[in-house]
């Protein structure tokens, strides 16, 4: 996809020149994007967006937010169905209330400026570069490009991303709350670490970390082997969070369940069989 509105206009290239590898501000910012990101999976680029950009944004994603599929229910961390198969003290029967909504990445206008934002080659090579990784556009066509919709009221609990990498660009703050709250490196490839992630769903804080995102901040996060989750938004106004998804491996696309449970629908590829980056529990 084309950029129709020069890169300029989004990010503040004078203090993010995510469009010169070879200047010396890219450099740092990298390095320290990567130690963060290693150490524990996440890296916050404080008001990169342009805030004239945001407020364009915020517009758009006001027009679209009405489209979200909205949801009031109980899940677990893996957005799975009861299983009793497991003991009833298991983190796969913990369930937790969770209200939000989701736009659905079919839903954004044909003129979206979040759209050209998200498929723009040099903003993904410069995040791949802070990632180190090759990275691919998800291949979702629902789950590729969202807005996380939290009216006043709403909470999203604790769970696990479907792909490795995320990037959520806040538009809209609530006026108190919507405080992101993560757990680094809580399992990994090839254990589900059960143990530790029903100590922190009973109660235990201690691995803890908070971050209060600000309109404009862009924030690269690992969501694929750490628990998250945003604080119940307060006051009047509706927190809007953008969330752009990448993926190491190509044509990635999410579960089937998942995509009615976040999307309420599925689309022909859901149920094709499907490239997984793991054999994790979604």
């Amino acid at each position: 996809m084309m950029m129709k509105k020069e890169l300029s206009y989004f990010v503040n290239l004078n203090e993010f020149p995510i469009h010169d590898s070879d200047n010396s501000k890219y450099k740092k910012i990298v390095q320290e994007a990567r130690e963060a990101l290693s150490l524990d999976g996440c890296y916050v680029l404080k008001s990169i967006i342009n805030m004239e950009a945001i407020y364009e944004m915020q517009k758009e994603a006001s027009k679209i937010e009405n489209l979200a599929h909205y949801t009031t229910n109980k899940v677990n961390v893996y957005f799975s169905k009861d299983d009793p198969s497991y003991p009833k003290d298991h983190p796969r029967r913990f369930f937790m209330e969770r209200s939000n909504g989701f736009v659905s990445g079919d839903k954004f206008p044909k003129n979206s400026i979040i759209k050209e934002l998200y498929y723009s080659k040099i903003l993904k090579e410069f995040i791949a570069d802070c990632l180190n990784v090759k990275m691919y556009h998800y291949a979702d066509p629902l789950a590729s490009l969202t807005i996380n919709v939290n009216k006043p009221g709403d909470r999203f609990s604790w769970h696990y991303d479907t792909n490795e990498f995320t990037v959520t660009m806040l538009v809209q703050d609530c006026d108190e709350g919507g405080v992101f709250q993560y757990v680094p490196n809580i399992r990994n490839k090839e254990d589900e670490c059960y143990d530790e992630v029903l100590k922190l769903l009973k109660g235990d804080q201690t691995r803890v970390k908070e971050i209060k995102l600000n309109e404009g901040d862009l924030q690269l996060f690992k969501g694929r082997y750490a628990l998250h989750r945003a604080t119940r938004a307060e006051g009047n106004k509706t927190r809007n969070l953008v969330v752009f998804t990448y993926t190491e491996k190509e044509n990635v696309i999410g579960a089937s369940y998942r995509s009615n449970e976040l999307y309420g629908k599925t689309l022909d590829v859901h149920n094709e069989k499907r490239i997984r980056s793991d054999s994790l529990t979604d």
